[in-house]
């Protein structure tokens, strides 16, 4: 190898000039992890619910999370729950993004269950927002049990 790079120093200097441009690359590369990139379920969504046409902001992984738990093969005309009446009434503004978004979940839904034989399941918990009583509650708990001077 050294008599090969000592007859022909051009082929060292193009060999060192790719390890460069390759390590540019993986430094400076895009880090997109497309529909799951950690800043792209950071984005705050507009939810309005039918029923009492109220809106709410929530983060983009929160509700595919929702989503994910609420069963099998989800359907558009049903959104997520409301929590003021317990219907599922809760709908993205964005129409068309409300569309693709179940119907990217419903894919991957249908892909696991073709992979694995299975049923995706859901689980067994109810998400409930606390009642203020139970909120004040855990803050007087937080406080007794915060270290001094905190």
């Amino acid at each position: 190898m050294r008599d090969l790079l000592s007859k022909y120093p051009w082929l060292g200097w193009a060999i060192a000039g790719l390890l460069f441009a390759l390590t540019l690359w993986l430094i400076f590369r895009p880090r997109n992890a497309g529909e799951y990139d950690p800043d792209r379920m950071k984005d705050m969504l507009t939810i309005r619910y039918t029923d009492t046409d109220e809106v709410e902001k929530i983060p983009r992984g929160r509700l595919d999370q929702m989503l994910r738990r609420s069963g099998d093969n989800l359907d558009p005309t049903k959104g997520i729950i409301n929590p003021k009446t317990g219907k599922p009434t809760g709908f993205l503004v964005d129409e068309d993004e409300w569309s693709s978004m179940i119907e990217r979940i419903n894919r991957e839904k249908s892909q696991i269950r073709h992979e694995s034989g299975a049923k995706s399941r859901v689980l067994p918990r109810k998400e409930t927002p606390l009642t203020p009583e139970q909120l004040k509650k855990l803050e007087d708990d937080a406080k007794k049990t915060a270290p001094a001077g905190k």
